[in-house]
């Protein structure tokens, strides 16, 4: 290396004078290796930028960038001297990676180690590109997010309304709860809505959207501003804000059937069909179609245009997308020319093959696998019964059913019951309805705080009931033929999950773990973690396994009498007896199976192939008007919300104002009052006596990590190494 060179201002500017000139990739890359030892780690970095804009700009593929051997060497040389690198400059390189979509987990823990260290360098554009960059690449270091949150959290009044739509995005890509700074970003929105793109109102509903923040104020402001660039025609809205928009919004139940907004999307994204992709029009009808939207020609226009795309545009769709879109178009299209052909495209290639994996013997891990790679996550309110029909599985219809009527009654009354937590040391029996009900959570979380048209797991119970008979012969001297009958009529809440939580480390997720003392609840049953998030506490699996238990009881109580019998009467051949179990089981649930319950419904059917099984099902949407219809919003027994619901209630009705006081106390306990705006100023270092300390400073603002104590005394210990 020529590190005179390096060091020479005017020779860089020369250097990255020819890489600007530089006419494609290959050029640049020449540049490079033309001035290889003469170019400074920053005018690499200005290398990667450009390479990375050629390919943003030019629409170029980036898969041959990112894998080629010099873009590779690229990035070895820049790691070097990373450490010289200004905040602009590791700025540039992280947003660089992030368009190149290059995970280099290398490179990034290295731009996050100065980035931790060097935060008060980074301007407010700095910290939400970075942050942007980190989340499209999929890489997060939770010690590292924790302290560039709160540095904008203290610098909020300086961020543009695209460093606030970024930082916004970034946290809710990344699923980083972080609600005292969402807090604070949707106050700031609102000051400076005036100045928000059809981008920045489309990304910042979604990242509010996504973390369940209702934020009504919020989306008043952005419903505003959207209507106001919808109707302006020197601001364009792309496919993928119009579809985010219509998500978002939908999502947590602010637009409905006579929407204003959705109006103005669905004028715009018919003259703009063409540009769609399959993924943009699966989220945008989702909107629509959970929303009620009701425009008969907007969706006569879609089905036509559907129906006239060759199939090889839908071969290029996930099973998700397709689900989505097929679902919110069925209903208009039957008439429409080529609804068939199209159908039977989808049935055959997205749900025939989610239904023979679901038949098929498999490891868990295979399990998961074989789910991620179908990316179809569930079959929708419309073609799930379908799918039961060809997996064995009888469907019983939705909640208007008469096969269901009593049964979604039942459940009703169980959900209208006021939650009354009970400590039960021995825990409860199943038939306990007190306690049942105490699992989930009231109406007034529900239907209000958290309210949204899907639901979360841990909002459903679902009506189990079953007959199951076991026949051996010659039990205690009775005749041949005895049976056994076991009749289950009862509500069963989801299973509460108990874990450890997740932690990120350098871009590596430590996975969740059960507690020691949990039981296996799946009896056997195979359950997938899809999108991150584990399935085996979910009601369908819970009542499977209460089911399973029952079975289990009824043959131990018939090999303890078989026992007995052989004894007595010398009788060997009852002791290969194997009583089989016959009979039925019936679900009745709220909202349709994902893939991953339907695959236990599978499973145990498969177990106990002398028992049908029955199940029927709602759509979540319907079913909250149902409660809707018979709920008291005046019956404070409902008001009992959990600590969290109370803080979002508390934080999203304030919006623009102070952090409430009850929260801002449980904010204090684990963040100091540096988490929290308008409070004093951080304490000064203990340990660093020349003043704050950066390194030890990001440590204090998160000390209620572990982690971060033990990393905090060794650096303690390290300003006093010369003692050692």
């Amino acid at each position: 290396e020529d590190s005179e060179a390096q060091r020479n201002p005017e020779l860089q500017e020369q250097i990255c004078q020819k890489i600007q000139d530089a006419v494609d990739i290959p050029d640049v890359f020449n540049k490079v290796a033309i001035h290889a030892g003469k170019a400074s780690p920053k005018t690499l970095v200005y290398a990667a930028h450009r390479i990375a804009r050629y390919c943003r700009l030019r629409k170029q593929d980036i898969g041959p960038t990112r894998r080629a051997t010099r873009f590779l060497s690229l990035l070895s040389e820049l790691l070097k001297g990373l450490s010289t690198l200004d905040a602009q400059a590791l700025t540039n390189l992280s947003w660089s990676l992030a368009v190149l979509n290059h995970r280099d987990n290398r490179v990034l823990a290295a731009i996050c180690h100065q980035l931790f260290g060097r935060v008060e360098e980074f301007s407010p554009a700095n910290l939400a590109i970075s942050a942007w960059s980190f989340a499209t690449v999929s890489y997060r270091d939770d010690l590292v997010m924790k302290r560039l949150n709160r540095q904008a959290l203290g610098r909020l009044r300086e961020f543009e309304s695209q460093s606030i739509a970024n930082l916004a995005w970034a946290l809710a890509t990344m699923r980083f709860k972080d609600d005292v700074l969402m807090h604070h970003i949707a106050g700031e929105a609102l000051r400076k809505m005036d100045r928000f793109s059809a981008q920045h109102v489309a990304n910042t509903a979604w990242a509010y959207a996504t973390l369940g923040r209702r934020g009504n104020a919020l989306f008043e402001s952005l419903e505003r501003r959207a209507l106001a660039l919808l109707r302006d025609e020197t601001d364009d809205f792309v496919p993928l804000d119009l579809a985010l928009c219509a998500w978002s919004f939908a999502w947590l139940e602010h637009a409905g059937p006579d929407s204003a907004l959705l109006r103005g999307i669905a004028a715009a994204a018919l003259a703009r069909l063409r540009e769609f992709s399959t993924q943009q029009l699966a989220n945008m009808l989702w909107g629509f179609d959970h929303a009620n939207f009701v425009d008969q020609g907007f969706y006569d226009t879609i089905a036509r245009w559907c129906c006239t795309q060759p199939m090889g545009f839908w071969q290029k769709a996930a099973g998700e997308e397709l689900v989505s879109i097929m679902t919110a178009v069925k209903p208009y299209a039957g008439g429409q020319r080529g609804w068939c052909e199209l159908e039977a495209f989808f049935m055959q290639e997205t749900l025939q093959p989610l239904a023979d994996f679901l038949r098929e013997a498999n490891t868990s891990d295979g399990y998961t696998q074989g789910l991620r790679k179908l990316r179809t996550y569930h079959a929708g309110a419309l073609y799930t019964g379908w799918l039961f029909t060809k997996i064995g599985i009888t469907h019983l219809g939705d909640g208007d059913d008469p096969r269901v009527a009593r049964k979604a009654e039942d459940l009703i009354e169980f959900y209208l019951l006021p939650p009354e937590p009970r400590w039960l040391p021995d825990g409860y029996d199943d038939d306990d309805v007190q306690a049942n009900r105490a699992e989930i959570p009231c109406l007034l979380e529900m239907l209000e705080v958290k309210r949204r048209v899907q639901p979360s797991s841990h909002f459903i119970a679902l009506h189990l009931s079953a007959e199951l008979l076991m026949a051996v012969p010659g039990i205690d001297g009775a005749e041949e033929g005895s049976v056994i009958r076991r009749n289950i009529w009862r509500v069963v809440p989801t299973r509460p999950p108990r874990r450890s939580g997740l932690c990120f480390v350098r871009g590596v997720k430590f996975e969740e773990h059960g507690m020691p003392d949990d039981d296996d609840p799946g009896h056997g049953m195979k359950t997938a973690t899809l999108r991150d998030y584990q399935r085996t506490h979910h009601a369908e699996v819970t009542a499977l396994s209460q089911v399973a238990e029952a079975i289990a009881e009824m043959q131990e109580r018939i090999s303890d009498s078989v026992a007995s019998t052989c004894a007595v009467m010398e009788a060997s051949h009852l002791k290969d007896a194997q009583p089989k179990v016959r009979g039925w089981v019936e679900l009745f649930v709220p909202h349709y199976p994902c893939s991953s319950c339907t695959g236990a419904l599978v499973q145990f059917a498969k177990m106990h192939p002398l028992l049908e099984v029955r199940v029927g099902h709602d759509d979540w949407r319907h079913w909250l008007r149902r409660l809707r219809q018979r709920w008291d919003p005046s019956d404070t027994r409902q008001h009992n919300l959990s600590v969290n619901a109370r803080q979002l209630r508390d934080l999203d009705q304030n919006i623009g104002e102070a952090i409430p006081e009850n929260y801002r106390a449980a904010l204090k306990a684990t963040l100091g009052t540096s988490g929290i705006a308008g409070d004093s100023p951080p304490p000064r270092c203990l340990v660093c006596i020349g003043g704050h300390c950066s390194r030890c400073m990001g440590f204090v603002l998160s000390f209620a990590s572990k982690c971060d104590i033990i990393r905090l005394i060794l650096h303690s210990l390290s300003h006093f190494k010369v003692f050692f």
